[in-house]
């Protein structure tokens, strides 16, 4: 007698996290190569100039290759792990905290597409002043000025749940941080750019929720 762990694991719990971030990448790429189509730069060139970050993605690529490795540890049955197997055993066989890990995935993913959706042709990644559409406030973004990084952190919060484990709890604490503080620049960013019309944002909308 199969128990509903069992069940849940073998119809897709291996395979979800690497379906579902396969599935991420595409809809950002979608909207990147939409945009390019209409003539529309979506990165910036002020990032080429920017010291610090240049110094912080060799630390980036080599966590976020991990992260894929964990990611795709289970379909090839790897076992290796640096918690306790008592801990470890508790947090993976939780069908409970996989299911939620599930729904908050679809939910992130589902966010992440209405804010793609309402960026509309604003849609760009980096600080750059010469770089800038207009300002979106209608739609999601009505009830949050930051609903494609929430997306991201709770992607990165349910793939945790599904996956438990140190390094996975560890990078999405991670990203919750730096999310964090690249929103509060990006705030003052768009306040010099934007003035008054971002400042009367920000005053009915929250950060977060």
């Amino acid at each position: 007698m199969f128990t509903l762990f069992q069940i849940l694991k073998m119809t897709g719990f291996d395979i979800f996290p690497l379906a579902s971030f396969i599935v991420l990448i595409f809809m950002i790429s979608g909207r990147i190569i939409l945009l390019k189509q209409k003539g529309i730069r979506v990165s910036s060139n002020a990032g080429k100039k920017n010291k610090p970050a240049f110094f912080l993605y060799p630390l980036f690529l080599p966590l976020l290759l991990l992260w894929l490795f964990e990611i795709t540890k289970p379909l090839f049955q790897f076992s290796c792990s640096v918690l306790p197997g008592s801990v470890t055993n508790l947090l993976t066989e939780s069908a409970i905290l996989k299911l939620s890990g599930v729904i908050v995935t679809v939910l992130a993913m589902t966010l992440l597409m209405l804010a793609l959706s309402h960026f509309k042709n604003s849609l760009r990644f980096g600080l750059d002043k010469n770089n800038q559409g207009e300002l979106i406030t209608n739609g999601i973004f009505s009830h949050s000025r930051n609903p494609f990084f929430i997306s991201i952190n709770l992607y990165f919060a349910g793939i945790a749940m599904i996956l438990p484990n140190l390094f996975l709890i560890g990078f999405t604490a991670l990203s919750f941080t730096g999310i964090h503080f690249f929103i509060l620049k990006e705030e003052k960013f768009l306040r010099k750019y934007y003035g008054k019309k971002y400042d009367d944002y920000m005053e009915k909308v929250r950060r977060y929720f």
